[in-house]
C-alpha cells in the first residue's frame, strides 16, 4: 500500500498557490497550512489541514509562532531509516514529503519604510528555519521556495533527487541571500546599484553595488567610473588607515599612490603630495583624512582631478570646489576595510584586509622615523603594486615603483624617476621602503652606488637573510627590518 503524503504550505507570496495546490490535492497529498495559507486555501476552496489542529498549539505572539513545534520539524527532520520512523509513529508525528515556503519581503520592506518595528516584524524566523530544515533533509523531502517553480514541479512530477538537490540548493541561496540583507540592515549598510559609463575600457559593461550610506556625492554633474571607485578605494585606504592627529593627503592615479603626505598642516600636506609627481597627479583621485578647508580648495582648483574626497568639507571650501562642474566631491565616512575579495577563474580569493600596523627591528644604524610615520609610509607602501619601493623624505612620497617581475627592476626604476624629478631632494635625508625582503646584495649595491643619505626599511625572510646583514654592517647602511610583508598582486 503506498503511503499518504503531505505537504506543508507557509507562503507570503500566494502567487501560483491555486496551481500547485489543486495539483497537489489531485495526486493525494494531504495539505498542512499555516495562517495566511490557511486563509487563501479556504478561498480558493483546497481542502487543508490548520497547522495549529494538527500541532496542538495556537500559533502565539500575534503569529511570530506558529511553525516552530517538534511535530513540524520532526517531520520534516527525520530520515527514512527505521528509528527514526518508529519514534515518528510513537510520537504521533507525519512525515512531510513537500514543504512550500517563501518568506516575509524584508529586502522590499526596507526600501518603503524606515520604521524600525514594521522592519523587524518582516525579520522570518520560521520560514527560514523551514527552509533550512528541508533543505538538509532533500533526500527525503522536497523544498519550493520560488512560485515560479511550482510549474516544474508539476510537469517533472514525481521528484528525482537531483531535482531535490537543485530546489534545495535554490533554497539555500535564497536564505543566505535573506541573511545578508537582515545583517546589512542591522550594520547600517544600505546597498545601491549604480550603472557605470563603462568598465575599465569601453567595451567592457560595469555595475556597482555599494554602501550608499558610506558617501555622499556633494557635488559634480559626471557620475563616478568604474576606474574612479578603485582610484578611490586605493587614496582613501591610505588616508583613513593611518589613525593620526596628523593632516593626511593621498593622491591615486591607475590605483597607484603619486602623491601621500603627513603634515602638521592640510596646505601642506596637499602641496607636499602634489610635489611627489605633479605629471602623474593629473586626473587623479584625491582624498584628505580630515575636513577640507578654502584654502586647500583654492588650491586643488589650480590642477584637474577627477576626484577630491574627505570626511568633510567646510561650507566655502565646498562653493570653491562646486566651480568645477565635473570635478566629483565627495563626503565619506572614515572606514577601516575588513576583508578583500577577488574573483577568478574558479570562483572567488577572500582574505583579511592587509590592516596591521608594522614595527621595525634595528639591523644597523639609528632609526630617525617616528612610529606614526613608518606606520604611514608602510600603508603607502601597501598600496604600490609589488614589487613595491618607495622613497620618502621626512614627511612624504617622492618617488615609487611596483608591477615588476623582480625588485631590482623596481629599485631602478624608482631611483630613475627620483633623480629625474626629485634632483633637488638628493641631500635631503631619504627612507627607502621595501613591500618584501632583498633576496641578494645586487638592491643595497645599486642603493650604496647612489650616494644618498638613504635610511632602508624592508621585511626578510630570505635564506640569504644572514648575507643581507653582513653586508648592511660591512657598508654601515641603516638599515631596518620591517615586522610584516606587504605584498599587493
Amino acid at each position: 500500500m503506498k503511503k499518504n503524503k503531505n505537504a506543508l504550505v507557509s507562503v507570503f507570496d500566494k502567487s501560483n498557490l491555486d496551481l500547485i495546490s489543486k495539483f497537489l490535492i489531485k495526486k493525494k497529498y494531504t495539505i498542512y497550512s499555516t495562517g495566511g495559507s490557511s486563509k487563501y486555501l479556504k478561498k480558493i476552496k483546497v481542502p487543508h489541514v490548520e497547522i495549529s489542529k494538527y500541532t496542538g498549539q495556537k500559533e502565539i505572539l500575534s503569529g511570530r509562532v506558529k511553525t516552530l513545534h517538534p511535530k513540524i520539524f520532526g517531520g520534516i527532520l527525520a530520515t527514512n531509516n527505521r528509528d527514526h520512523q518508529e519514534e515518528l509513529k510513537k510520537e504521533k508525528i507525519i512525515n512531510f514529503d513537500l514543504i512550500i515556503v517563501n518568506l516575509y519581503p524584508f529586502e522590499k520592506t526596507i526600501k518603503n519604510t524606515k520604521k524600525t518595528d514594521e522592519i523587524i516584524e518582516m525579520i522570518d524566523i520560521g520560514g527560514h528555519s523551514l527552509i533550512r530544515a528541508a533543505a538538509k533533509n532533500y533526500l527525503k523531502s522536497t523544498i519550493i521556495v520560488d512560485p515560479l517553480d511550482y510549474t516544474n514541479f508539476i510537469k517533472s512530477f514525481p521528484e528525482t533527487v537531483s531535482r531535490k538537490k537543485k530546489y534545495a540548493i535554490k533554497a539555500m541561496k535564497h536564505i543566505t541571500k535573506y541573511d545578508i540583507s537582515i545583517t546589512k540592515w542591522f550594520e547600517g549598510i544600505e546597498d545601491k546599484e549604480y550603472s557605470l559609463r563603462y568598465g575599465e575600457n569601453p567595451q567592457q559593461k560595469a555595475t556597482a553595488f555599494i554602501n550608499n550610506n558610506m558617501f555622499k556625492q556633494l557635488s559634480g554633474e559626471k557620475k563616478l567610473s568604474y576606474n574612479n571607485l578603485l582610484d578611490l578605494d586605493a587614496a582613501l585606504t591610505i588616508a583613513y588607515l593611518t589613525n593620526s592627529n596628523k593632516h593626511i593627503c593621498t593622491i591615486v592615479k591607475h590605483n597607484i599612490p603619486c602623491g601621500a603626505s603627513i603634515e602638521t598642516s592640510q596646505i601642506k600636506s596637499y602641496t607636499n603630495a602634489l610635489d611627489g609627481d605633479p605629471v602623474s597627479a593629473f586626473g587623479g583621485i584625491v582624498a584628505f583624512n580630515k575636513k577640507v578647508t578654502s584654502l586647500t580648495a583654492k588650491n586643488l582648483l589650480k590642477n584637474f582631478y577627477e576626484v577630491v574626497a574627505a570626511p568633510d568639507f567646510d561650507s566655502e571650501a565646498l562653493k570653491i570646489l562646486k566651480k568645477k562642474v565635473n570635478l566629483r566631491v565627495l563626503k565619506v565616512k572614515k572606514y577601516k576595510v575588513k576583508i578583500e575579495q577577488r574573483s577568478i577563474f574558479a570562483g572567488m580569493l577572500i582574505q583579511q584586509a592587509n590592516n596591521k600596523k608594522s614595527t621595525i627591528e634595528k639591523v644597523y644604524g639609528v632609526n630617525r622615523l617616528s612610529n606614526e610615520k613608518i606606520n604611514f609610509f608602510s600603508n603607502v607602501i601597501k598600496a604600490v603594486k609589488s614589487n613595491a619601493i618607495a622613497i620618502f623624505d621626512q614627511t612624504s612620497l617622492v618617488s615609487q615603483s611596483g608591477g615588476q617581475t623582480s625588485r631590482i627592476d623596481s629599485l631602478e626604476n624608482c631611483l630613475y624617476k627620483f633623480n629625474l624629478k626629485q634632483k633637488k631632494k638628493r641631500n635631503n635625508k631619504l627612507f627607502l621602503f621595501s613591500d618584501a625582503f632583498f633576496p641578494f646584495t645586487d638592491s643595497l649595491k645599486l642603493i650604496k652606488k647612489q650616494k644618498l643619505k638613504i635610511d632602508i626599511y624592508a621585511p626578510m625572510g630570505s635564506k640569504n637573510d644572514p648575507i643581507i646583514e653582513k653586508f648592511v654592517k660591512k657598508n654601515k647602511l641603516n638599515f631596518f627590518r620591517l615586522s610584516d610583508r606587504h605584498f599587493k598582486h
